[in-house]
């Protein structure tokens, strides 16, 4: 497992296959490994990337102010990258996003999934999530507070535990529960853009936006938003999987982000 010294921490990465470079950005619920299984589909025709955002996986967070797209910089610089494709699920759309507008010329093609939206009118059913989740945290109970984003995300509304593979619902339950245990609260994260929708229009990488058809309601319905708000954007619902599709279908998910990436 390699890692590199970046803005005061060590940002873990894996990496595979040769060609142009393809930046796999994890779910803020799970780290790189959520990559694993696609990561293959990838390496045919491109030199794959799968990072730790700080507080994630083996990525300490450290106690300072932090920027996770300034790592993701930090990261490129590093290896000598001087452009990539990016592919951001859930929070790291986010993190997409803000280097595609701070940064237009490092980005070459852009795949959001399952993204959020600034000032977008989110369902309670998200906010008491969050106050559950917080709460569970503050306790010390991580395991109860792990399995809740399990149901919440992963099996999303539409499916009961028992329709999802239990081993995928045990890797996104250790997955999240060591992100509780290696969090700092006092570290406070930072944006290269911090109000980034009114500057959608700006952005110049090709997009692609995608949603899976079982996700959260909020999140399907702002994907075909981000794709009417992003100039050069399509957007496309993934048929069968909810808010982790990469580790939920990955030869689907391949399927689909590939040809985009080789310019279909």
């Amino acid at each position: 497992m390699p890692s590199i010294e970046v803005n005061g921490t060590r940002i873990a990465y894996d990496e595979a296959g040769n060609g142009p470079v393809v930046m796999l950005l994890h779910a803020g619920i799970s780290d790189r490994r959520m990559w694993s299984e696609a990561i293959p589909g990838f390496t045919r025709d491109f030199r794959a990337i799968a990072l730790d955002h700080r507080g994630f996986g083996d990525s300490p967070i450290g106690p300072d102010a932090f920027c996770w797209t300034a790592d993701l910089l930090g990261l490129m610089d590093t290896l000598g990258i001087e452009h990539a494709h990016l592919v951001g699920v859930s929070m790291s759309a986010r993190v997409a996003i803000d280097l595609a507008l701070a940064h237009p010329h490092r980005v070459d093609r852009l795949v959001l999934v399952g993204g959020g939206l600034e000032g977008w009118a989110y369902a309670p059913e998200m906010d008491e999530a969050d106050e559950a989740e917080t709460k569970a945290v503050e306790a010390g109970d991580l395991d109860t507070a792990a399995w809740a984003q399990v149901r919440f995300w992963l099996d999303g509304p539409e499916r009961t535990a028992d329709d999802v593979d239990p081993e995928l619902r045990r890797r996104v339950f250790e997955m999240q529960r060591h992100a509780y245990e290696i969090d700092d609260p006092s570290a406070e994260l930072s944006w290269l853009v911090p109000e980034y929708r009114p500057r959608l229009g700006e952005i110049e990488a090709t997009t692609l936006v995608l949603a899976g058809s079982l996700d959260r309601t909020d999140m399907r319905r702002i994907a075909p938003v981000l794709a009417a708000e992003i100039p050069d954007a399509r957007y496309q619902e993934l048929a069968g999987v909810a808010h982790l599709p990469p580790m939920e279908d990955p030869e689907g998910f391949v399927s689909v982000v590939r040809p985009f990436l080789m310019g279909a």
